[in-house]
């Protein structure tokens, strides 16, 4: 049953993005920078209408069959495809409980791009550490020390949005960010930047004395000008104005 009632959709799926791809002129690694990024070239709002045209098909099959859906989807390394994956994943999170959380860590190491690790981490992995804290938070652990730079992106990306609004996970999202704060891809260190801001919106203060330790430590320009651009100018001011070996109080200690 799995088979008649999961291929032909991922074939109706794969179809409408090669044709949407064709139309497309867009280059099929606009904006993604690894090699490994495979794409159709594709825009979001038509993937985003292939995914409409095909929302209550999808919705009609039993819960394992739509997991085996998205399973292909992810597996088959498309960026288009992934992002579909993401959003039957994000319509399910039932279905993933303690003892079938590792099909979550084979997902993120099909991610290939920040676009995609950035859909995944603010959608279903969002919603399965509200769910599943403790095993979600271990799997960051483990994403956080990865060879491979999107798992390690994925790592701290995960705690922003409602993640850092809501408060219940600064610790940890501080924990993740600071080994990565040198980390050698740029777009790792964009995250940490990226989730610094997001999580001022419920400790500023904190948060601003971290980077401003950053800033001293002479930490690089990506992560501190995104962890500000949120601020008012004259704060802004304030801490590019802390150069390296500025001493910083014990509190901005980056442990």
């Amino acid at each position: 049953m799995a088979e008649s009632g999961t291929k032909p959709i991922h074939s109706s799926l794969v179809a409408a993005l090669t044709v949407e791809g064709e139309r497309s002129p867009y280059a099929a690694d606009a904006n993604e920078p690894d090699p490994r990024y495979l794409s159709y070239g594709v825009r979001a709002p038509a993937v985003r209408a292939v995914w409409r045209s095909h929302r209550d098909r999808i919705g009609s099959l039993p819960p394992l069959d739509r997991l085996e859906l998205a399973t292909l989807l992810i597996e088959s390394g498309y960026g288009e495809q992934q992002t579909l994956g993401s959003s039957i994943l994000e319509l399910m999170p039932e279905v993933f409980t303690a003892k079938n959380l590792g099909l979550i860590d084979g997902f993120v190491h099909c991610l290939r791009g920040w676009s995609k690790v950035d859909t995944f981490a603010t959608g279903i992995l969002r919603i399965l550490l509200s769910f599943h804290p403790d095993e979600m938070i271990d799997m960051c652990r483990s994403w956080n020390v990865d060879p491979d730079p999107w798992p390690r992106r994925t790592s701290v990306v995960i705690f922003t949005r409602e993640v850092a609004e809501s408060g219940r996970f600064t610790d940890i999202a501080l924990e993740m960010c600071a080994p990565l704060a040198r980390d050698p891809h740029m777009h790792v260190r964009k995250g940490v930047g990226w989730t610094l801001k997001d999580l001022m919106r419920a400790d500023r203060e904190r948060l601003i004395e971290y980077v401003r330790a950053l800033r001293a430590n002479g930490e690089s320009n990506d992560i501190v000008l995104y962890a500000i651009k949120e601020l008012d100018e004259r704060t802004r001011q304030n801490i590019l104005q802390v150069g390296p070996g500025t001493g910083v109080s014990d509190s901005a200690s980056l442990t």
